[in-house]
């Protein structure tokens, strides 16, 4: 086993999860630092409105991605040349018009009198705004993915890291010297999101790709996306419906002390997701192979990582819980006893990343979109019954179940539909 761990150490997926976890680790630590500024700064309805507005921007995001980076993850290696940059562009177009449709929807719908902001509790000048964001969130993603294919890690470190600080920077002077409240640092969350998007734009232009219209290859990725955009939802409802859930049953409020802890356990989805991005082309890269030696290194580096990150989720899990009374203002200490529940549950989530890479690449999108709609119709429902019953900590309780529970299913039917030399490993270290 020791050998096994310093081969992965030594390999080059290791070298670029570092440069990745370093990158996203720049976002963690930022937000770190901002918290003891917000959270004087601003109130928890403030910071309520805020993280509401960010969990509806992620959740649109996926909307008009049509799951887009993972569509180009999957035919990277198989499409060449003018093919793939045909195909890159489908995508870029059909973001655009997905965006625009979006935007344009929901402005009619607030002209006939639809309101959708009394159930999300923020005004529908925001969710507008949202739309437009996740568009040009999209074009972000799609580049990002762009430098992990190529595994070009360096370039994706610039790129986000960049993107960071200037989003930080703005957002602190607007609050701070501007005297801004939550409008500050969603002022500062668009204003960085555009710039980039545009920045990314020039980027595929440089690799020769454009926004096409979607003519080649639209069917196929609309065909293939579209169970990517149901199970994006069901992605989403983590990380969204605790929090609409908790400002119609308890308040905005609460959400604001809610979001604070979440934040704090959302270092471990920092570690994984970090890790998910050199992990996918790596993944897909060795398994289309279909050698029993690639397949094996793949099954080293799930155990390693596994051990490492459910390592790492405990101790932290632990231990986070006391940064809270260091680093918050009072009125958010509420938040603490979130902070394990959640820790654990994106080790859960860690986990199940990696092994639905199986069903993905076997095709059965069925399967995966089952899966993912299955749990999050779960966790709606212990969210609702948690919330009700327990308050807060409710909440929590229904993230670490449903992902729990998901992690064991998707592990199994990956285990069944695609067999792997899971006890190779073992056979020959002893």
């Amino acid at each position: 086993m020791i050998t096994s761990c310093l081969s992965i150490l030594k390999s080059s997926i290791f070298k670029r999860t570092i440069i990745y976890t370093s990158s996203s680790s720049l976002n963690a630590l930022v937000a770190f630092l901002l918290l003891p500024i917000l959270t004087r700064y601003l109130s928890p309805f403030d910071y309520g409105v805020v993280e509401t507005f960010m969990a509806l921007i992620s959740c649109l995001t996926g909307v008009v991605l049509f799951g887009g980076n993972t569509l180009v993850s999957k035919e990277y290696f198989v499409l060449t040349g003018t093919d793939r940059e045909e195909y890159i562009g489908n995508i870029l177009g059909l973001i655009l018009i997905a965006g625009s449709l979006l935007t344009f929807s929901y402005i009619l719908l607030c002209l006939l009198g639809t309101n959708l902001s009394k159930i999300l509790k923020i005004s529908n000048t925001l969710i507008i705004l949202s739309t437009i964001i996740s568009c040009a969130n999209a074009f972000i993603a799609m580049i990002s993915n762009s430098f992990q294919l190529e595994k070009n890690a360096f370039s994706f470190a610039i790129f986000m890291n960049s993107k960071t600080i200037f989003e930080i920077v703005l957002s602190l002077y607007l609050i701070i010297i501007m005297g801004m409240r939550w409008d500050g640092r969603i002022s500062g969350i668009s204003v960085s999101v555009i710039i980039f998007a545009l920045i990314a734009l020039y980027l595929f232009n440089l690799r020769n790709i454009k926004i096409k219209f979607p003519v080649k290859y639209g069917k196929q990725i609309l065909l293939m996306g579209a169970p990517l955009i149901l199970s994006h939802l069901g992605g989403w409802v983590y990380g969204m419906v605790d929090k609409i859930m908790i400002n119609n049953l308890i308040s905005v409020d609460a959400t604001g002390i809610y979001s604070v802890g979440y934040r704090f356990g959302m270092v471990v989805m920092m570690i994984e997701t970090a890790f998910s991005l050199a992990w996918l082309p790596f993944f897909f890269e060795n398994i289309a192979k279909k050698t029993f030696e690639n397949n094996v290194k793949i099954v080293k580096a799930t155990y390693i990582y596994i051990f490492f990150l459910v390592l790492f989720s405990i101790v932290y899990g632990f231990l986070g819980k006391y940064l809270v009374y260091f680093m918050v203002d009072e009125r958010f200490f509420g938040s603490a006893k979130i902070i394990f529940l959640i820790s654990i549950a994106y080790c859960f989530d860690g986990v199940w990343k990696m092994f639905l890479g199986y069903v993905i690449f076997t095709g059965r999108m069925k399967t995966y979109l089952a899966i993912t709609l299955g749990a999050a119709v779960m966790q709606i429902a212990l969210n609702y019954l948690f919330i009700c019953r327990l308050g807060l900590i409710g909440a929590a309780w229904a993230n670490f179940l449903s992902m729990l529970i998901g992690t064991l299913i998707t592990i199994v039917i990956a285990v069944i539909i695609y067999p792997m030399p899971w006890l190779a490993l073992i056979k020959r270290e002893g």
